[in-house]
């Protein structure tokens, strides 16, 4: 495994107050889904009777019969879960009906199934679209409603970031947006925090006329808070000092106050040195979230990049994002790649910002593109989530796309697209025991997760980030190691039993086989980790411990 390394920033409180000042006269700025449990009459079904099944079903869609594949493909959604063409169609044919939401929870789950393939980068690109158009109609409610809504109660774990305003030169663009996003990764992956998704915040923000700047006053950051339903309101301010030094100043803004700071933050350091700061400031922000810095997940301190140039980049593709001017967008999210191939976030805003001419598409074009690449009747009964089946290939053979470019689903669902409603990073310690569920029925994991894993071998740590979907007793879904040199990402199977978990990670030739206990209490997950086979002696052999805490905003992390 992949040494895990973490920088301490360290601070130099200089210019800070001046800053914070400034914060009161200068504007600034889903969960996981439950599978349906299993009908007694899949233990009656053979194999081939569950793919024939499916393939009536996409059958019956082709030759225009919806109401007959509909019904084929909601029975098949209970007796064959593992089969990724079911989502697929449904999703097609709950578009097709006016049914938005239910076609975009059908489609998360189908990339959370077949993560790697041509088709999920294409459905992920529309996926951002109709969630934009979600958070419009939401926008437009909630300011219509306002009046009711500010009186209404706020969710005392759900945190809104918005942008922080830059004071320093103008080369260096909107580098508040970037700012802005890597703090909601960041706080993303601490514990029963939840962090409001971007494009959300943005349309309400735009709704409240403010979505220019997408900047907020500290006077109306508790409204803002109200309609989001967040407790808190968080932003700051950027300055680069000579081009030399950077200094960031944020506040937290308490939404049940009419006015008022809850506390301040600060940060200065070296300009080139942008991300300690920023890690800096992220766990001030957790601090002052009443958390406790020093037992966040690990994967809190991993650094998203260290190229200035590709971050401002970055900053410049979600400006154009925010505008709709996906075009553009996506030729900053491709340069700041240019920079940084690892920059997580931008690779994540590039497969998930849909190009221009997309905005014209109606429903029935966007289905009917969908449709034309589709599962055929021919292939879509053997259709199987690639964890079922134990390949590393996809049975539609495709080897591009978010899984072939090494994006983890964190980073997935930073783009706004929750892959499939979950994302488990382990952190490091614990053993198998401990839990306190012990019912029979099976626990269902479907959620998101963050965390480390620790190797027993050379006691080395890291992160792991699971993509997990749940029917019944079966589990499967996606893994993504950051830095791993031998499994950097792989497919997830197994089943549940009581609130025991016993789950397999398989990549070509590499196997991991897991053992967990989950802790509904404490929403963690931990246990014990063996690295049954693997084309590398680095990595056969080595067994390790992990813990991972369920959290609420890996959806919704940019």
């Amino acid at each position: 495994m992949a040494r895990f390394l973490t920088r301490k920033p360290h601070l130099l409180r200089v210019v800070v107050a001046v800053l914070i000042c400034c914060l009161a006269g200068v504007t600034f700025c889903a969960t996981g889904f439950s599978a349906p449990a299993p009908a007694p009459e899949a233990a009656n079904l053979t194999t081939q009777q569950k793919q024939e099944l499916v393939r009536q079903a996409v059958a019956a869609y082709e030759r225009g019969d919806q109401t007959k594949a509909q019904q084929s493909l909601e029975r098949a959604k209970t007796v064959f879960p593992e089969n990724y063409a079911v989502p697929y169609y449904l999703g097609l044919i709950y578009l097709q009906q006016g049914r938005r939401s239910d076609a975009i929870a059908q489609w998360q789950q189908y990339i959370a199934m077949d993560p790697n393939s041509e088709n999920a980068v294409k459905i992920r690109k529309n996926l951002t679209l109709l969630l934009r158009q979600e958070a419009q109609e939401f926008a437009k409610q909630a300011v219509a409603e306002q009046a009711s809504l500010v009186k209404g109660r706020v969710d005392d774990k759900t945190v809104a970031v918005t942008s922080f305003s830059y004071l320093g030169s103008q080369d260096l663009g909107p580098l508040g947006k970037g700012m802005a996003a890597m703090l909601i990764s960041d706080l993303s992956k601490i514990p029963d925090l939840k962090v409001v998704d971007r494009i959300r915040l943005q349309a309400l923000l735009e709704e409240m006329k403010l979505g220019g700047s997408g900047l907020v006053h500290p006077k109306t950051a508790p409204k803002v808070g109200k309609l989001l339903k967040a407790r808190h309101v968080t932003s700051g301010s950027l300055a680069d000092l000579d081009k030399q030094s950077l200094v960031i100043a944020s506040v937290v803004v308490d939404a049940h106050r009419k006015a008022g700071i809850v506390s301040s933050q600060d940060a200065q350091g070296a300009l080139k040195e942008f991300y300690d700061l920023e890690k800096n400031i992220a766990c001030q922000i957790v601090q002052a979230l009443g958390k406790n810095c020093e037992t966040v997940p690990g994967g809190f301190y991993i650094i998203h990049t260290k190229s200035l140039p590709a971050l401002v980049l970055y900053s410049r593709g979600l400006d154009e994002f925010d505008k709709e001017n996906y075009d553009e967008a996506r030729d900053m999210f491709q340069k700041s790649l240019d920079e940084d191939p690892k920059f997580d976030l931008a690779m994540a805003a590039l497969l998930a910002t849909p190009t221009s001419a997309m905005l014209l598409m109606s429903y029935s074009q966007m289905t009917s593109a969908a449709a034309s690449s589709g599962p055929s009747p021919a292939t879509a009964g053997s259709a199987i989530t690639k964890s079922t089946a134990g390949s590393a290939a996809s049975a539609s053979g495709g080897s591009t796309g978010a899984g072939a470019l090494g994006l983890s689903p964190t980073a997935l669902t930073v783009a706004g697209v929750a892959a499939g409603g979950a994302a488990l990073a382990l952190s490091g310690g614990g053993g198998g025991g401990g839990g306190d569920e012990s019912s029979p029925a099976p626990q269902n994991l479907s959620g998101t997760w963050r965390g480390t894993w620790t190797d027993n071998t050379d006691g080395t740590s890291g992160e792991a980030i699971f993509t997990l979907a749940q029917t019944g007793s079966t589990v499967s879904g996606t893994v993504s190691v950051p830095g791993d040199t031998c499994m950097p990402t792989g497919n997830v199977s197994g089943t549940v039993s009581g609130n025991k978990a016993n789950l397999t990670i398989q990549s070509g030739a590499e196997s991991v086989t897991l053992k967990a206990t989950y802790k509904a209490s404490a929403k963690t997950l931990s246990g014990t980790w063996d690295y049954s086979t693997s084309a590398s002696t680095d990595c056969r052999g080595d067994t390790g411990s992990f813990t991972g805490t369920l959290t609420g905003g890996a959806d919704i992390t940019w």
